[in-house]
């Protein structure tokens, strides 16, 4: 039934493929015979074609190598002379005591002696830059009656030494009738500085096309020498077809050589009617043979479009009913609709494996789930990584202002750099003979597992493995990352404690500073500071910025560097500047509203945002202070416009200076500065957020606990040198100011 299906699929085709498969055949049996019959023919002529330019090339270099051997040992010649030679040295000292006439022989014989022993220089001289004095081997001029000072000139402006200039003309002397045709080498002296003058060697160009000839003397080929700009130097013969071009790496020269025929002999073979018949013979057998193989390579594909037809028409596909249609098109459907649901299930299952793989990761380091060995195994065999659980650590790789990180680059760079960072982190494990398996647990936070040796007793080697990694981001990228490693283990059911240990590490980078590798171990020992020690001096901070004060600066750079020697976590550190923050809002609440305005709507919002931030707590002071210090000028701006301002400072002054007087009172300042007692008042209150009393009894507590901690004078004595001859109400002040009271201030600090 199937070979009755088969063959009516056949004949309801019509064989299309049979007759495309032998149409397609045949003209290219017949274009490659054609093309071999061809070619037997002109290769003989190409190959000799390719080896002539080959050698034309060869002897192109082989002319530019010995050309530039010459130029270098005299390039090298003169640079030994600058270095060794000390009557040159002594002709360009400025202030030269010796016997000047004998110098001046002496580099004037060394030039002729130079000369004579180099024929391919023509002529040397030097010129010392402090008065301008040339030297050559005939005559010592001024360098405005030298014939060469336009070239002298342009050499002292480049203030450098450069190789071979292009060729040029020279001339000695101004009076002399022709000139010669050169190539010029100038060096500074001394050779680094060159401020002492320089050295000017020629070399006739008749002289490079002497050398020249003696190699290339052929009625064959020409040789082409030009310079930079393609001005000839050398021109052998001409009317050639150019075939190889070679330019000086030390020059910049260029040599052109080719033939000076044009019309190199082409071989064409000649077939005699024997071979001629031969040809056509193996052409007629040729088509006999593909006929044949084309008919039997055909049957297979016959077979597979009934069996696909067949399949088609019991399953109901798409594919039902296109057997009428031209078989290789049926078949290349039916295979795309195999690769299709071939990929898609492939796609499905990896992205199932992937989800699975990082859901498993995640459960596993937060504990969410408990895993047995055994799963853990099976998991492990699952995804092609170590199935044994052996000696772990677990550390936790982030992202340093990684707010910054999501400012500078958009969400298809951050995935790139995060991918390569993952992928160093691969590297470098398998470099040193350590495995890894890691996910991204966090937009900032790369979470790594790290199998140790089983013979690790600490996390030397995961540190230093990561160290490498904080090293090759710091080279390549442009942003830095922190490490935290915790403990090391050895069962499964302890991942969870280490990767507690690793965010726990991290969180001591606010204190110890980003970019490094931090240790549990090394930060659980450490003492942590107390967190609200530190109120006493954010109150004092808060009351000074309002008040004014300038020292409230000191003061926050007092509290940041307890911030940092107390070795506080991020979340600490988060806690007690959001306090100092809400504390300065409570103390600026109390100015009037305009100055208010600028805290609420500019100061308060770049604090916040900064504090969110937080990375390290050298970089928050930054901000801070830079926040701070514009939000403080503002205020003083606006003080300062105010009319009543310089008398409240003048008030504010006397209560600074006179804050021991039991009298001073409202009353008393009235009559000093000659104002209401009410509107001395309220103006007190608008200008600094605070009404007289209240700064007074804080400028007396001051004054009294630098006193109870500097001095051994009783509570008594102190309460009187402060403005309280009554000690009960000093005490009273004191404790509600302060919570203790004055003998207990001193007994705690």
């Amino acid at each position: 039934m199937g070979q009755d299906y088969s063959l009516r699929s056949g004949v309801y085709m019509k064989k299309n493929g049979f007759k495309r498969l032998l149409l397609s055949y045949l003209p290219i049996f017949f274009f490659v015979a054609l093309a071999l019959i061809l070619l037997s023919a002109i290769s003989a002529s190409e190959l000799t074609k390719k080896e002539t330019i080959r050698a034309n090339q060869v002897f192109a270099e082989h002319v530019m190598q010995m050309i530039d051997h010459t130029m270098r040992t005299i390039d090298q010649q003169i640079i030994k002379e600058i270095q060794t030679n000390e009557k040159i040295t002594q002709f360009y000292a400025k202030y030269y005591t010796g016997n000047s006439t004998m110098t001046l022989y002496d580099v004037s014989y060394k030039l002729r002696e130079l000369i004579a022993s180099t024929p391919m220089i023509d002529s040397i001289y030097l010129v010392r830059q402090s008065d301008y004095t040339v030297l050559s081997n005939t005559l010592m001029a001024p360098m405005e009656e030298f014939g060469d000072r336009e070239f002298i000139r342009n050499a002292l402006q480049q203030e450098l030494s450069f190789k071979w200039t292009d060729a040029r003309a020279y001339k000695e002397f101004d009076d002399q009738i022709r000139s010669s045709e050169v190539v010029t080498l100038v060096k500074n002296v001394p050779l680094l500085g060159g401020k002492q003058g320089i050295i000017v060697v020629n070399v006739q160009t008749s002289a490079i096309q002497n050398l020249i000839k003696d190699m290339t003397e052929s009625n064959v080929n020409f040789i082409q020498l030009t310079d930079r700009h393609g001005q000839p130097i050398v021109d052998s013969k001409s009317g050639g077809k150019m075939l190889s071009e070679v330019t000086s790496d030390y020059t910049g020269w260029r040599i052109q050589s080719g033939l000076l025929n044009d019309n190199p002999p082409l071989f064409i073979a000649s077939y005699s009617s024997f071979w001629l018949a031969l040809n056509l013979l193996m052409i007629g057998i040729g088509i006999v043979w593909i006929v044949y193989v084309t008919r039997r390579n055909y049957q297979p594909i016959e077979s597979i479009v009934a069996r696909i037809d067949s399949y088609a028409a019991q399953r109901s596909s798409s594919l039902s009913g296109l057997s009428g249609q031209d078989e290789f098109r049926f078949i290349e459907t039916a295979l795309d609709d195999l690769v299709e649901r071939t990929m898609t299930f492939q796609k499905l299952r990896e992205e199932d494996l992937i989800f699975r793989k990082r859901n498993f990761f995640k459960e596993l380091i937060e504990g969410t789930r408990p895993v047995s060995s055994d799963q853990f195994e099976t998991e492990m065999r699952l995804y092609g990584l170590q199935e044994d659980i052996g000696i772990l650590a677990i550390a936790v790789v982030e992202i340093d202002k990684y707010a910054e990180y999501c400012s500078r680059y958009n969400q298809r760079d951050q995935y790139l750099l995060k991918f390569a960072l993952s992928s160093v982190v691969t590297e470098i494990s398998q470099n040193e003979g350590i495995r890894v398996w890691m996910e991204w647990t966090s937009n900032a936070q790369l979470s790594v597992m790290v199998h140790l040796p089983d013979d690790a007793d600490t996390t030397a080697l995961a540190s230093q493995m990561f160290d490498k990694v904080k090293q090759w981001v710091n080279q390549h990228l442009a942003f830095t990352v922190t490490v935290g490693i915790g403990a090391i283990i050895d069962r499964i059911d302890e991942v969870p404690g280490s990767h507690e240990e690793a965010l726990e590490a991290l969180q001591y980078k606010s204190s110890l500073g980003g970019n490094r590798v931090i240790e549990h171990g090394d930060v659980s020992d450490k003492s942590q500071g107390e967190v609200y020690k530190h109120l006493h001096l954010m109150r004092s901070m808060g009351q000074k910025f309002r008040l004014g004060d300038k020292e409230w600066k000191l003061e926050q750079e007092q509290l940041f560097r307890e911030l940092v020697d107390g070795f506080f976590t991020r979340d600490d550190v988060f806690a007690i500047l959001h306090y100092l923050i809400y504390h300065m809002q409570r103390e600026v609440m109390e100015l009037p509203v305009e100055l208010q305005d600028i805290w609420t709507n500019e100061a308060l919002p770049r604090l916040s945002e900064a504090l969110e931030r937080l990375d390290t707590i050298s970089e928050l002071e930054q901000e801070f202070t830079v926040v701070l210090t514009e939000a403080f000028d503002r205020l003083e701006n606006l003080r300062t416009a105010r009319t009543h301002h310089p008398l409240m400072l003048r008030v504010k002054e006397y209560l600074n200076e006179h804050y021991a007087n039991p009298e001073l009172s409202l009353t008393y300042l009235s009559d000093e500065f000659e104002l209401n007692a009410k509107y001395l008042s309220q103006m007190f209150k608008e200008e600094f957020g605070v009404n007289f009393l209240d700064y007074l009894g804080n400028v007396r507590i001051q004054q009294a606990k630098r006193l109870l901690l500097e001095s051994g004078e009783s509570i008594q004595e102190i309460g009187v040198q402060v403005g309280y001859p009554n000690v009960r109400s000093f005490m009273r002040v004191f404790k509600k100011l302060t919570g203790v009271t004055p003998g207990e201030y001193r007994k705690k600090e």
